[in-house]
């Protein structure tokens, strides 16, 4: 059966599997495995059993406490669907994402997702080790617009499967021809409060100058992203566990 990695699902802009991208060594990952995705808050409920029927399983939400109390997820309430809320972020404050829009990198997104990796640590442990715990059907894990939060665990979750680079910046970078509806209403937000624009935008955008700078780092600074998931504390277990569910 053919499989599509974009899930139009009505009421969201950015589900999509990581199934089908292949390994260094030419093994394809699975599909209905890992899924990925924007805030589900908007999608209708007949959406909701459908994503259970495609094999969805556990949803693990990284959003802040603030956002999932703004746009409620629809499967804390949907029993067939273990949820779990863990933020990648305690705050995600615009003071932190002004920073970061003035770094000195060429893309400011580089500094955010640096900054994920290098503070967030024991976060990202915990999201890892909660995937690996997961025994059957697909865990789907979303933050607001699918970019960012999302795009840094896809990230790390293709390179434990050594899925080469080129495909992991694709995963990334096609993010931005799913999301410009979504852009242009959380721009028209921040102009209607007065917000920098222009400096807003640079941080919705999707380029693959940001994650490859962040591959880059990681490389540099742990070797791999199996080093650098050493260097926070995953557990071997649960690295070998992702990758089997990934693979086999």
């Amino acid at each position: 059966m053919r499989r599509s990695r974009h899930l139009p699902v009505q009421g969201a802009f950015n589900i999509r599997d990581l199934g089908g991208y292949t390994t260094i060594t030419g093994v394809s990952i699975r599909w209905r495995r890992f899924m990925r995705s924007d805030s589900l808050h908007r999608i209708a409920p007949g959406e909701v059993q459908r994503l259970h029927d495609e094999g969805l399983r556990v949803v693990i939400d990284l959003r802040t406490t603030d956002e999932l109390q703004g746009a409620p997820n629809p499967f804390t309430a949907f029993a067939d669907v273990h949820f779990i809320h863990l933020p990648l972020f305690d705050d995600l404050s615009p003071q932190a994402m002004s920073r970061a829009a003035r770094s000195d990198h060429d893309h400011p997104l580089f500094t955010f997702y640096m900054a994920a990796l290098e503070t967030r640590g024991p976060a990202i442990r915990t999201i890892l080790s909660e995937m690996a715990r997961v025994e059957e059907g697909a865990v789907l894990f979303n933050c607001t617009a699918g970019k960012d939060r999302t795009g840094i665990i896809a990230a790390l979750l293709l390179g434990i499967a050594d899925v080469d680079r080129d495909q992991i910046i694709a995963d990334y970078t096609l993010t931005a021809d799913l999301i410009p509806d979504l852009v242009s209403e959380f721009l028209a937000l921040s102009r209607e409060r007065g917000g920098d624009t222009k400096s807003y935008a640079r941080l919705l955008e999707s380029p693959a100058s940001a994650i490859t700078a962040t591959l880059d780092q990681i490389d540099a600074r742990y070797g791999t992203i199996e080093g650098y998931l050493d260097a926070i504390g995953l557990p071997q277990t649960d690295l070998q566990t992702l990758r089997k569910r990934l693979t086999d």
